[in-house]
């Protein structure tokens, strides 16, 4: 028991590391994705422009160049959360965030749920184009019927989707979730192009000398609307003070600024030089400590939320011995494990915002990673308790009886009989259990815990090198996984000393025989 506390106690002290740390000043909290680079991206190093959000790292671009001198002009503290896109208006509606600056545009059909500012930037005419690959057959396009027969993409959630209607006689692909995703899809040749703006294809092409950036204007270029050719700040629709406020700080910003800031932000770092393996070296030379710390992330919530759902599992399964437990028990076994982690992530994190007012997870120290543990602790529970309660029965009946004649209580039966012999049966599935967790902790991406898939996600967003970024990633995650496999089969071993080989990790993974 001593064991456990002293492994719980060294993940709560890796995690502990992971926060921001708190601010005694009144503060203007900002949610963006720190991965839409040129308006914001994370980075490792600390500079005189950079803010410093959650795993140590620190969020850039030009977002967040406006969102100080806002914070400024207001007189408070700025905080950046970082937030995926399909978090931002969630987090603005449950009060997480205060205000929305990650490039949106003020379209109609977001007016609907949020309160925008002025423009805080607007390109001198149209803003949109399109990224095609430099010496692919449609890099003299030059207007929207130049793209014949092109198969297209453009990022889902955003009207750019309206602006790829407009290209004509286009193989319209299906929407993809952002620009990485889209960026190596096109050099992969899976996409002839895809819709951009003017700022993110400029870095685009700073970043990928393969790639080049087509801005489709002028009579026979894109037909945009002033709601699409702006970004502006989201608040939510009741917060008339500080729209009032925002308004007059972005109003002290001349546009001269504006451009100088957006030239500054478009061609901040060059990781595009040399080969793959040199493009690689790059990244993970600029980025290895946020790396580091996204995988010390992955590990200390993989373990502490594996040994809490290990003990939930245990108590679900002792305890299914009448017909109300044993309902219980089946209801929640069959909504964890019949739903994805990621949609009970979402429910989770907002959903209990949205249902006691005043609550709000960001008030909390390490709110988001404390969140992610429930929820995986609370996943994993549900699928112990199964295998528990399987070990149990197959223990033999004549165990009980036999513990019966002896004078013991059920209690005592299960405690110094039953359960010894059923937890080190269920070793081989918990050690299944914490490598899938290992890898299933990326699916917390959306309630931003800056675990190694989140962290990673940064980093192409920065570079628009996603081959290169995940090919470090993948190295991580293998050497994670493969470490943890190896471990578990020496404690396995270790356990049951009549076994020579681990039923779940057999002895061809370490010493090369067949199976």
């Amino acid at each position: 028991m001593r064991r456990i506390v002293t492994v719980f106690a060294v993940m709560l002290l890796v995690l502990v590391g992971c926060g921001v740390k708190p601010t005694d000043r009144e503060t203007f909290t900002v949610g963006m994705e720190c991965g839409y680079a040129p308006y914001n991206w994370t980075q490792s190093e600390s500079n005189d422009s950079a803010v410093a959000i959650d795993g140590n790292q620190f969020c850039e671009g030009y977002d967040v160049q406006i969102a100080k001198r806002v914070a400024a002009s207001m007189d408070k503290e700025l905080v950046i959360r970082k937030t995926s896109w399909d978090g931002l208006i969630l987090s603005l509606q449950t009060g997480e965030i205060d205000a929305i600056i990650a490039g949106m545009s003020p379209t109609d059909e977001r007016k609907k749920e949020v309160a925008f500012s002025n423009v805080y930037y607007l390109d001198d005419e149209t803003a949109f184009g399109i990224v095609v690959k430099r010496d692919g057959p449609f890099s003299q396009g030059k207007t929207i019927k130049d793209f014949e027969n092109a198969r297209v993409s453009a990022q889902v959630g955003t009207f750019h989707t309206e602006l790829l209607e407009q290209l004509e006689n286009i193989d319209a692909a299906q929407a993809m979730k952002d620009f990485p995703t889209m960026t190596v899809a096109l050099q992969s040749g899976e996409l002839d192009g895809f819709v951009a703006d003017s700022g993110t294809g400029d870095r685009i092409n700073a970043t990928n000398k393969d790639l080049m950036y087509i801005q489709l204007d002028g009579p026979e270029g894109y037909t945009v609307t002033e709601s699409m050719a702006g970004v502006a700040i989201g608040l939510r629709k009741d917060d008339t003070q500080l729209l009032s406020e925002v308004n007059d700080a972005l109003a002290l910003i001349s546009r001269d600024t504006q451009k100088e800031l957006m030239n500054t932000a478009v061609n901040a770092g060059d990781f595009s030089t040399g080969n793959f393996f040199e493009q690689v070296m790059t990244i993970l030379s600029h980025n290895y400590p946020a790396l580091i710390r996204g995988t010390l992330t992955t590990i200390g919530i993989s373990f502490t939320a594996t040994l809490i759902g290990f003990i939930i599992g245990l108590l679900v399964a002792i305890s299914r011995n009448t017909k109300v437990t044993n309902a219980i028990a089946s209801v929640y076994i069959t909504v964890f494990r019949g739903t994805p982690m990621m949609v009970q992530a979402l429910v989770f994190y907002y959903g209990i915002s949205m249902m006691f007012t005043g609550f709000r997870w960001s008030n909390l120290p390490m709110g988001n990673i404390l969140a992610g543990i429930i929820i995986v602790s609370i996943n994993t529970g549900a699928y112990m308790a199964e295998t528990m309660r399987s070990g149990i029965q197959a223990i033999d009946d004549g165990q009980f009886e036999a513990a019966k004649s002896l004078g013991f209580t059920r209690w005592e039966t299960m405690r110094h009989i039953i359960l010894p012999q059923a937890i080190r049966n269920a070793i081989p599935t918990l050690g299944n259990e914490l490598i899938v967790n290992v890898k299933d902790t990326s699916v917390l991406n959306v309630i931003a815990v800056t675990e190694l898939f989140f962290v990673s996600n940064g980093i192409a967003s920065t570079t628009y090198q996603v081959f290169q970024t995940f090919t470090i990633t993948t190295v991580i995650y293998l050497v994670l996984t493969t470490f943890l496999t190896l471990l578990l089969r020496f404690i396995e071993l270790k356990l049951d000393k009549t076994k020579t080989e681990a039923s779940s990790y057999p002895s061809s993974i370490t010493d090369g025989q067949n199976i």
